[in-house]
Parts: structure tokens; sequence; C-alpha cells
């Protein structure tokens, strides 16, 4: 069988893997044949890990329990990793955050930091160390969360957005300095997403039209040509293509996976 677009026997970090994108990212990529080592900040990652290792067994699923903004527990996570399959070939940065922090002025210092640890450090670190065991390896893919709100500025998102935009910057920084060792690094642009953080989104939105719940997700499905949100599978399914080599020449990219909701 030709290994074109087989990531069988590949081994993946997905970090904010405990529920919604990342576990349904997790989950697609173990039931293709890949190891998942599943990070998050909540401990339902254990169990999220559980139930992936119960429904994929080859997949060898286990959890870890860390902050991504601490440098030496994403340094461990990536060691560990390597220590238990001897190589890592994907390392999907998934995990961030979302915090209304109102318009610019309104925002608070504490509020920032916070925000820019998670979404950007965060992604960061887990780049940095990847980074380090693929330029060994001389393979790898690296795909980082980014998002529509890091490429046009969204009023009251200014702090998320620029944490984001970091990000796309940042992978293409990375892609350019790695590319000599045989690693693509990409940003994976979601839209609107049928997740936890999303749904905080969505509440507050209606709250704001003075709509209900449901009123406010069919006016935003309305707005997505495929008319439907997007799921962890969708971004995995980006992701696998990059890591063989169907997608091994795409490097450096801000790809949008979003339904056709925006073109930028």
């Amino acid at each position: 069988m030709s290994n074109f677009r087989d990531v069988t026997g590949k081994v993946a970090i997905v970090t904010g893997a405990a529920r919604g994108i990342g576990k349904s990212m997790a989950e697609t990529l173990a039931m293709e044949g890949c190891k998942v080592v599943m990070a998050d900040l909540l401990d339902l990652v254990k169990e999220s890990a559980k139930e992936v290792a119960e429904k994929y067994p080859s997949s060898d699923a286990s959890a870890v329990v860390l902050d991504v903004s601490d440098e030496m527990a994403v340094k461990a996570l990536v060691e560990g990793t390597v220590e238990k399959f001897g190589k890592l070939d994907i390392m999907a940065n998934n995990a961030g955050m979302h915090m209304h922090t109102g318009n610019v002025w309104e925002t608070e210092e504490k509020q920032i930091d916070r925000v820019l640890a998670v979404n950007f450090k965060g992604i960061f670190f887990g780049c940095k160390y990847a980074a380090k065991q693929m330029i060994k390896q001389k393979s790898g893919t690296i795909a980082n969360t980014g998002s529509f709100f890091g490429k046009v500025g969204h009023a009251q998102s200014a702090t998320y957005g620029a944490s984001k935009a970091a990000v796309h910057t940042m992978t293409q920084s990375l892609a350019l300095e790695i590319a000599p060792y045989n690693v693509n690094v990409n940003a994976l642009c979601p839209g609107l997403a049928a997740s936890e953080m999303h749904w905080g989104f969505v509440e507050a939105d209606a709250k704001a039209l003075g709509i209900s719940f449901d009123e406010m997700k069919e006016k935003e499905l309305d707005e997505i040509p495929l008319h439907r949100y997007g799921y962890g599978k969708d971004l995995a399914g980006a992701i696998m293509w990059l890591a063989t080599p169907s997608g091994e020449y795409i490097t450096g990219q801000l790809i949008n996976v979003n339904g056709g909701l925006d073109f930028t």
C-alpha cells in the first residue's frame, strides 16, 4: 500500500484535547492509525484519552495534564512522548482560550497577559520543542491552530486577534527556519467551530441581540456557505494531508478550514 496519504504509525501530540475540537482532532488521528498523546489543562483529558484508547486500542492514546503556558511542562510533554514512542511526527498546537476583554480601552493588562500566555506562548513553546526533535529526525509536521480573527481585526477581539496574528507570523518564521530539515509548519484557520469556546460567543451574541441561542446559531449558519459548523475531524483531515507525502510541499501557509466563511 502506498504511503502517499497514510498516517499509520505516526506519532502525534494534540494540545487542547480534553474536549471539543481538540478531542475530535485526536480521535480522528487515532482512527486513522496514529499514536496520540492528548494534552490539556483540564483533568477531563484523562477521561477523553481513555475513551479514545478504548475505541482505537492501536493508538495507545494517553493523557498529559499541563498548562501550555508553562514552558518546562511543554518540554516534558515532547520529551516524554519521544521517550515512549521514539519519535514525534505531528505536533498539533491546538490549545487556546478566549476571554471577553471588551474594547481596547477597557482591556486590563492581566487579561492581555493571560490570553497571550496561552494562545501565543503556549503555541510558541510547542513549536520550540517539537522543532528541536524534528530537526534531529529531519522530518515532521507542525500544525498550529490560528484563526480568521488573526487576519482581520474584529471589534472587541483585539487581544484574541492579536494573539492569533502572532501565531500566524511565528508559524511563517519557523517554516523558513526549519525548511532545511524537511519539516513543514502551517497554521490552520478554522471559522465557526462546534466547540465549547464558540458556544460562549454564541451565547454572548444572542444576549446582545435579544434572541435565543438557537436563533443565533441559525443566523451564523446562514453565513457559512457549507451551512455547518467546523469539527475537529476537519482540522485533522488537513493535518493528515500535511503530514504525508501528499502535502509535504506545503509550508508557511495560513490554511482556511472554514466552510467558505472567509477567503482572506
